[in-house]
Formats: structure tokens, sequence, C-alpha cells
């Protein structure tokens, strides 16, 4: 145990492990880890694999030993209390007999805080604390934010030379960020419900936009503007994708839904679609987190909407002259109060733009 570190932080932590295994594979539920405690050791891990799939606390029961006694769960969040595509997990708790339990984050939903699982828990018998463990609250701010306001917590990125651009030509592809921040985009991938991009950017860099680790590819869900269904439909990404969300302008007729591949009808704001109302229906979807990875007329339009909670800015030192293609349409784009940090990544720089509305809500 670390120096400092309680025994409650020391395994609520090791719950928290459980939950980053699931997370960008959940939504609309959010992550949860849990591990089982006896006499200071874990018994048993387990972590929730996705929607409509047994939670974390039920698979770590079917772990243990049948009544196991002097046994305390920890779990990342406040055990779900109520009926949905599986039973609450009180009950399962109860019925197993677990003699403690400690969660780190009070769930946000408003079914969940109603109905009180403490108070449920202590009324049968189970003693109940709750410890607040900061790693934990930043681990659930995407869930909060999307159970507070109905639309998902986007993070958007942009590569971009130390002279602003981020292509030679408007119709060519130009890498440039390193293979570090290659891998810091994968993992950002991974970890996100859905991946937003345009179609001009499907139709210039023909994309896959799956998550491609050393340990790991997979397919995911992804969302994209296309407002007059101009997209190539024998783009890579068509079907490399998990699913594809198409949103267009609702006066252009869509062909039908098809296998992985959902139109939707979507209000314009002057001659582009409204990004408020696709952040909206993702919203509404279950996505709790967007990765946005387009060219520079999406991430400015975007920023311009409020519509980002973090911004990663990768700089890369290369100039390429004042005939290429610009990052941003908008002089203003970074004035809103924000936090800025910066992190080296071989030779490029990862700037962070953390919003501070954005900050103010959670």
């Amino acid at each position: 145990m670390d120096h400092g570190q309680t025994m409650h932080e020391k395994f609520l932590i090791a719950a928290l492990k459980e939950a980053q295994l699931g997370r960008g594979l959940c939504a609309p539920n959010p992550s949860v880890g849990a591990v089982a405690v006896k006499d200071g050791q874990i018994l048993a891990r387990a972590w929730h694999k996705g929607a409509g799939t047994p939670h974390a606390e039920r698979l770590l029961i079917e772990k243990l030993p049948v009544n196991l006694k002097g046994v305390t769960l920890y779990v990342t969040l406040e055990p779900c209390n109520h009926q949905g595509r599986t039973p609450p997990c009180v009950d399962a708790i109860v019925d197993y007999g677990f003699e403690r339990v400690v969660f780190a984050y009070a769930d946000p939903n408003p079914i969940v805080s109603e109905n009180n699982t403490p108070n449920r828990l202590c009324e049968r018998g189970v003693r109940v604390e709750q410890v607040s463990i900061a790693e934990i609250d930043a681990f659930y701010q995407e869930y909060y934010f999307w159970t507070k306001t109905g639309k998902p917590w986007v993070t958007a990125k942009i590569a971009q030379t130390l002279d602003g651009k981020i292509a030679e030509r408007a119709d060519h592809r130009t890498i440039l960020s390193n293979a570090d921040c290659e891998v810091f985009t994968h993992k950002n991938r991974l970890t996100s419900d859905i991946i937003l991009t345009s179609a001009r950017t499907v139709n210039i860099d023909n994309p896959q936009l799956n998550v491609r680790l050393p340990e790991l590819t997979c397919s995911k869900s992804i969302a994209i503007v296309d407002t007059r269904l101009s997209m190539n439909l024998s783009s890579r990404l068509c079907s490399s994708a998990l699913h594809l969300h198409i949103f267009h302008d609702e006066r252009i007729e869509a062909p039908c839904s098809i296998e992985n591949r959902t139109y939707h009808p979507t209000l314009m704001h002057g001659d582009v679609l409204d990004l408020h109302d696709i952040m909206r229906t993702l919203g509404n979807l279950g996505y709790h987190s967007v990765w946005l990875e387009a060219g520079g007329r999406l991430f400015t339009a975007m920023h311009q909407a409020q519509l980002v909670q973090r911004t990663y800015l990768y700089l890369v030192p290369r100039l390429l002259g004042n005939e290429a293609v610009s990052a941003y349409y908008d002089a203003n784009l970074f004035n809103q109060p924000k936090q800025v940090s910066w992190r080296a990544i071989g030779d490029n720089m990862i700037v962070t733009l953390e919003w501070e509305r954005s900050c103010s809500l959670v």
C-alpha cells in the first residue's frame, strides 16, 4: 500500500482499474469495476462488459464461493437499485450476504439517486460507506455531464504545424503527428463511446477510424456529418465501422437505414447542419463521450458552438507554408476561458485545453 493511502482507497483504485477495461464499451451504461475483499485480500475482480449484460457486481458474485462470510464489496459507482435491462444489483448484494459495501461515486442518474442505494442496503443489514477519490470522480465526469445535460462530453483533437496548418493541400492527406501521438489517439478512440467526423474527411483521407493498438484492434461506432449525403460509400470506413450514424439535411431524402448504417435527418442552422441537434441525438442514443477527429471546418464549428469540453492540439515542429490548409477558420476560436496544460510526446507537444464552462458543470 502506498504511504498515506487508506485501505479503502487501495481497493477502490483496484476497482477503478477494472472499470477502465470497459470504458468506451458500455454505453448507454456507465463503466463500472468491482472487487471483493476479505481479510485484506482481493478474492475476485470484475467489470461491466456492456449494456444488457450482467453488471460488475453480479459478475463478481459468480466468481465467489457461495455465501462466504465477512466479504466487503468495493465498487466504483453506487450500485443500481432499479429494474432495467438487468435486475437491480442491491438485491444481488443482499442475497449474497456481503457484510459491507464501499463505493466511490454517487450515481447522478435520477432514478438511482431517488431510490437511495445506501438506505436500501442499510435497511437490509448491509453496512455502506462512500469514499470519494479524485481519480474516480474524473473517470465519471463524462457520465455526469451526459446525465445532467443530455448531450455527450466531446473531446476534440487536431494536429497542426507550427504555422497553424493541417495539410499541404485541401484534397490531400498529410500525416503530421509522430507515432507516439498516434498511440495516444488510438487509446482515446478506444475509451470514447463514438467517434465524430465529416464526410469531407472521409472522402479526402479515407480513414478507418478504428482502434489499432499493439494489444488490441477493434471497430468503433462513427457519427458522420454528411449534409448533402456526399460520403463515398465505398470508403474503408463503411466496412470498418461498428455502426455508422449519418447526419444529413432533413430536406434530403436518404436511403433506408441498413445493416450497420443509420441515417438521421437533421435540422439546418443556416447552410450547415445544426450541431446542437446532432449532439442531442447522440445523447438520446446513449453515447456519453464523443471523440472528434476531423478537419478544420468541423473542428472550428464545434468550438464555435461551444460543444467541446476538452481540446487536444498536437503541435508538430514543421512548417507547411502560406499555401497549405489552415487548421482554423476563426481567429477568436480559443478566446473562451480555459485551463491549459502541456506535455511533450517525443518531438511533438500536446496542448490540452479544458474549457471552463465544462469544468464548472462537473
